[in-house]
């Protein structure tokens, strides 16, 4: 039996959530998320979480409830560039440690 060894990269992504109501006066609603994406923005330039509308309106954002994990894996190529996610064959056998 040949074994392979392959230069893998191993991906762990956390979503968090959090939210906060706004009114925003607006054209419509799709201008209404571009007002508040343009005050999130602001924040996030300013290293805040309060986002803050020109009239007054101001919530913090602070997600901490993890909402979803994923983990993948990458391979890459001999100089570490990725050349594409890899989905796991589990009827694989386990990883040989290094000889």
């Amino acid at each position: 039996m040949s074994i392979n060894w392959y230069r893998m990269l191993l991906v762990e992504q956390l979503i968090e959530e959090d939210a906060a109501e706004f009114l925003v006066d607006a054209a419509s609603p799709g201008a209404a998320a571009a007002i508040l994406h343009e005050a999130y923005d602001r924040a996030r330039d300013q290293d805040s979480n309060t986002v803050s509308l020109p009239d007054g309106q101001c919530h913090r954002i602070e997600p901490t409830d993890v909402m979803r994990t994923r983990a993948y894996c990458i391979l890459l190529d001999a100089d570490g560039k990725e050349l594409g996610e890899i989905e796991p064959d589990f009827a694989a056998p386990r990883a040989l440690p290094p000889a």
